[in-house]
């Protein structure tokens, strides 16, 4: 009972939370997507006009200074307190308008975002672009370096009808299944308002040494062709054999390569698949929705466990991957999501609401035979598996952000997903909660379904002659889960920047301006499971997990600490994180 009274106090406290996170009066839509070609010309002319203030890096005008004219900020944040007579335009920066600000004109914010505008006297219309400006200074002019077309560069080819370079891309992640990636090839792209795009691509691991056998290698080929002449609408196609993770788990690729590389503990799961996909996306700016649609026909597989080199604890084992179900899988996928949010990766104020699903509606996909963890590898465990029933599954992922006042917010989450026709799901589509990406009063997947609550020895790796055996998790998850978060942040009254106050390049000092924020929080979720996956592999519900904490935030480095409010299974929890919760 005590799990259920917790879990009743976090819905009624989610309740009223919402009932206050309704928009604050005066709140700038913010256009996401690629900036305008429109925008980025009125800006350059803006920046470049003989007529205009342009001040470079963060600029502050206190109270009772008149600026006559526009003024233009670039490449750094403006703090307003005084009046400007004209236009602003801040350009890869935020704009801060403090009580009694007054502006006669437009107000246009590029690669950032606004606040306070209920608290200043605005003449003009104020529009916020969420994209940056790429940008380069020339004798003094600003010039658009366009990132989405290839320039002239190192490794640089002019074919005539367009552009070719080499690409050496790592990652995305360190893991135990592959070391370190790394993707090396060609890119070419043609010319014109809809440019033809391919890359083609092998993966290298570094678990492989130094050798560049085929059989080692994987590859990634996409096509994309553009379409609309605005940039805004996409068609295209991938070749692929990769391993991708099952989740991301909350956790950013950084995180989880940290994890992995320092600390030997890789903080996601992966499978191998093989295969081709097409695709199309539609991303119009305004409103800022994205939407993608992509038909799938690969092959599934379990990824082999490997002993890529790590700082400490080289001996130890790898926690063990989960068995996936095998074989052909064709499937169609479809995400929308709409982005009003006024900062991508510090929000304030804005809506995050992600539609995603997936339906398989072709090929056949089995459980590889096992036994479990104390059975004899040399015989033979089971007769094959039947086959998994056909799975849709779909998932909605809500986020409010609310500024409650100057250097307070507000932030709301509340995600569903799973399986949407009540039939259990393959491992590589199944859900998991808990630890720091999620659940951080509670162990990692503490929400699995008990997928982890035994191991089973089955062959891994690639072709039936080279499989071994090893140890493996029964399953990954859950088929449902659902999650509710909320935190509430707070500026705490002083800044600081190691930077001298004269540095020449004033992005850079923007990096490194420490503005310290706290933050309480607190967490409830609840995983399910529909059904056996045969071969003696059983799962059952996960009760409900509820956690709160307090965090601090220096920069980009957050330090958290948090407690669990049921199953007291963990104490306090210091962890530390290098992007925001949620």
């Amino acid at each position: 009972m005590p799990s259920r009274r917790a879990t009743v106090s976090i819905v009624v406290l989610l309740t009223g939370l919402v009932s206050l996170s309704s928009p604050v009066a005066g709140q700038t839509p913010v256009v996401s997507g690629p900036l305008p070609l429109s925008a980025q010309s009125a800006a350059l002319d803006l920046l470049n006009s003989t007529e205009v203030l342009r001040l470079t890096g963060s600029a502050r005008i206190p109270s009772g200074t008149v600026v006559e004219g526009d003024l233009a900020v670039l490449g750094g944040s403006l703090e307003l307190g005084g009046q400007v007579t004209g236009g602003v335009l801040v350009v890869n920066g935020d704009l801060s308008l403090l009580s009694g600000s007054q502006i006669s004109g437009s107000v246009v914010v590029i690669g950032g975002f606004t606040q306070g505008e209920e608290d200043s006297d605005l003449g003009g219309e104020v529009t916020v672009y969420s994209a940056p400006l790429r940008y380069r200074v020339t004798d003094g002019r600003v010039e658009a370096v366009d990132s989405d077309v290839l320039g002239p560069g190192l490794l640089t080819s002019d074919l005539g009808f367009g552009l070719a370079r080499l690409a050496i891309r790592a990652g995305p992640t360190y893991n135990r299944v592959e070391g370190l990636p790394v993707r090396f090839g060609g890119i070419v792209q043609t010319q014109g308002v809809n440019p033809l795009t391919l890359e083609a691509l092998g993966i290298w691991r570094s678990v492989s040494g130094f050798s560049l056998d085929t059989d080692e290698l994987g590859h990634a080929f996409r096509l994309t062709q553009a379409v609309g002449g605005r940039g805004t609408a996409a068609v295209g196609a991938t070749a692929h054999e990769e391993f991708v993770s099952i989740e991301d788990r909350g956790l950013s690729g950084l995180e989880s390569s940290l994890g992995t590389f320092l600390f030997r503990e890789d903080l996601r799961d992966y499978f191998r698949r093989h295969g081709w996909s097409v695709f199309a996306t539609f991303r119009p700016g305004r409103p800022p929705i994205d939407l993608v649609v992509t038909y799938r026909d690969e092959d599934h597989q379990t990824a082999p466990l490997r002993n890529p080199w790590t700082v400490r604890d080289q001996d130890d084992a790898w926690r063990p991957l989960p068995l996936i179900a095998e074989g052909r899988i064709q499937s169609v996928e479809g995400e929308v999501r709409w982005d009003s949010r006024d900062d991508p990766t510090f929000p304030a104020d804005g809506w995050l609401v992600d539609l995603s699903g997936q339906r398989q509606v072709g090929g056949s996909l089995r459980l590889p035979p096992s036994l479990p963890g104390d059975g004899d590898p040399t015989v033979d465990p089971f007769d094959e598996p039947e086959e998994l029933s056909q799975f849709t599954i779909g998932a909605i992922d809500v986020r409010r952000y609310a500024r409650v006042g100057p250097t307070s917010r507000l932030s709301l989450r509340a995600l569903g997903a799973g399986s949407l026709n009540r039939t259990p799901l393959p491992p590589q589509v199944q859900l998991s909660l808990g630890g720091e990406g999620s659940l951080p009063g509670h162990p990692r997947f503490s929400i699995d379904c008990g997928a982890r609550s035994s191991t089973r020895l089955a062959r891994t790796g690639e072709g039936n002659d080279s499989r071994v055996i090893e140890p493996v998790f029964a399953a990954y998850g859950c088929d449902r889960v659902v999650l509710f978060q909320a935190e509430f942040q707070g500026a705490l009254p002083f800044a600081s920047n190691p930077l001298p106050d004269d540095w020449e390049d004033a992005e850079l000092a923007a990096l490194f301006d420490i503005r310290p924020v706290w933050s309480v929080f607190l967490d409830a979720g609840q995983g399910w499971a529909f059904g056996d996956l045969g071969s003696g592999i059983a799962r059952s519900d996960s009760p409900t997990r509820a956690d709160v904490g307090v965090g601090l935030f220096l920069g980009p480095l957050g330090l958290y600490w948090s407690y669990p409010l049921n199953r007291q299974d963990r104490d306090f929890n210091f962890f530390v994180r290098l992007q925001q919760r949620f």
